[in-house]
This record gives C-alpha cells, structure tokens and sequence, in this order.
C-alpha cells in the first residue's frame, strides 16, 4: 500500500507542472521584467554670457554742475564743431547744423549744403561706418547732415550728468539715402572722454 501511494505520486507531479505552466504561462524575470529607463542627464550648462559692446564712455561725473558745463562747451571745441546755441540754465549746448564731406582726401565740416562740384570725387563710406551703425552694400555716401544736442543735467550738488543727443543723415551724390543713421556712440565717446579729461585737470575756470 505504501508502495502504491509514492507511484500514485510520481504520476500526480507532472500534471501538477503541467497545470502550473498553464493559462498565463511561465514568468522569465529576464524577459517579463519591465525596464525602467533613467531620464537622461542633463547636464546644468550655464548661458553665455554675451558681452554688449558699448561704445559710449559713462556720462555721469562726480563733479559739480559748472565744472561739467565748462567742461562740455571745451570738449565741443576741442571735436571742432561750432556752437549754435547756449541756455546755461537749461544746460542745453546744440551745435550748428554740420554736413561732413571729403575733399582732395582730406574729410571737411561744413556750415552749408555743399556743391555738387565738390562732391564729385567725395567719398565717405568709412567715415559714416566709423560713426554710424551702418553698411554701404553697394552705395556710396558723399556726404551727411548732422546735428548734435548736449545737456548737462544736475543729479546733486556733486553729480551732473551729460545726455547727447547725435543725428545722422546720408546723402548720396543723387540726393539722400533716406533715412537717419543711428549713432554708434563713437563721437559721443569722445566728447565725453574730453570732458573726463578736462575734469581731471581741475581746477577750471568758475563764474
């Protein structure tokens, strides 16, 4: 009898195998497992850092009102541009109306509109890319229109500050381009480097 029940249990394993083994089939971790996959890493890069070019020298001095107007109305003589009109009490400096032009090589400031006959060989490409944000493609500049605006403001007793206010107008030998270029700070510059200057060799001249 104790025989009989270890036969009638060698036959009961494979069917109990086979059941198993059954209806969902097998699990095989290497093949059911879902993978999880790590985001990817991300690396923390920082932003370049751009580098705005700014022509311009600062316009704000340690100085008192006087000694900055003073100061400006040299810098002015000094770039060798007439002065239209001074209002001290406004602290406005405007400058003469001025067209720029080449002649015989040489580049000329100008008070009025200048003749055909000496813009014929007048050529002032690199001038107006020297003061302007501007690109020739293919045109030629003989001449500009310019005007020029200072006002010296009063921050405190012991800070002023210089505002300039730069124009240009292109003219090609036809007539004008048609539209005013914007400064790109280099007379600007300039100006206010002399001014700089001319504070730094204190004392000036006071009223």
């Amino acid at each position: 009898m104790k025989l009989l029940n270890i036969y009638a249990l060698i036959l009961l394993i494979p069917i109990v195998l086979a059941a198993s083994c059954g209806g969902g089939g097998s699990y095989i971790p290497r093949f059911n497992k879902t993978k999880t996959v790590p985001p990817p890493k991300t690396e923390k890069v920082e932003a370049k850092k751009t580098t705005k070019v700014d022509t311009s020298a600062p316009n704000e001095f340690d100085a008192p009102f006087i000694d900055v107007w003073l100061a400006a109305i040299e810098s002015v003589k000094w770039l060798k541009w007439n002065i239209a009109f001074l209002d001290e009490r406004e602290g406005v400096i405007r400058l003469k109306e001025a067209y720029a032009y080449r002649k015989s090589g040489k580049l000329l400031r100008t008070y009025t509109w200048p003749d055909k006959e000496n813009l014929q060989t007048s050529s002032i490409n690199d001038y107006l890319e020297k003061v302007g944000r501007y690109s020739p493609r293919g045109s030629s500049t003989v001449f500009t229109q310019e005007n020029l605006k200072m006002t010296v403001i009063k921050v405190s007793e012991d800070v002023t500050k210089v505002d300039i206010d730069y124009t240009i107008r292109p003219y090609t030998f036809a007539g004008k381009i048609g539209y005013e270029v914007d400064s790109n700070g280099f007379i600007e510059s300039l100006l206010l480097e002399r001014i700089k200057e001319s504070l730094d060799g204190r004392p000036l001249a006071k009223r």
